[in-house]
């Protein structure tokens, strides 16, 4: 998500605001997780190994996926918003002093 609202985009969905923290606490949450239990990264460098997890890296494996989830559906909410915050902010306002 657009981490720097600016006050027209805030006017127009005040709810970005708690949704831009939400996206910074997920993907902190998912980069915390993975330093956790770097069993859970799945790259080419490191492929998953299909041996027995433990419940800490098998709830760990839950939660970043549950996060990978809804930071789709924030993206999504952006997109379809997007019109909203951003035809509005390009255009002169009619209250503008200047």
């Amino acid at each position: 998500m657009q981490q720097n609202l600016t006050l027209e985009q805030l006017q127009v969905l005040p709810e970005l605001a708690i949704l831009v923290a939400l996206d910074t606490i997920l993907q902190t949450t998912i980069r915390a997780l993975h330093a956790a239990h770097p069993e859970l990264i799945d790259d080419e460098s490191n492929p998953k190994i299909p041996d027995p997890i433990s419940a800490s890296a098998c709830a760990a494996d839950v939660i970043v996926n549950l996060s990978g989830v809804l930071l789709d559906a924030l993206g999504r909410y952006e997109r379809v918003n997007y019109h909203l915050t951003n035809i509005r902010s390009s255009s002169p306002c009619i209250d503008d002093p200047f």
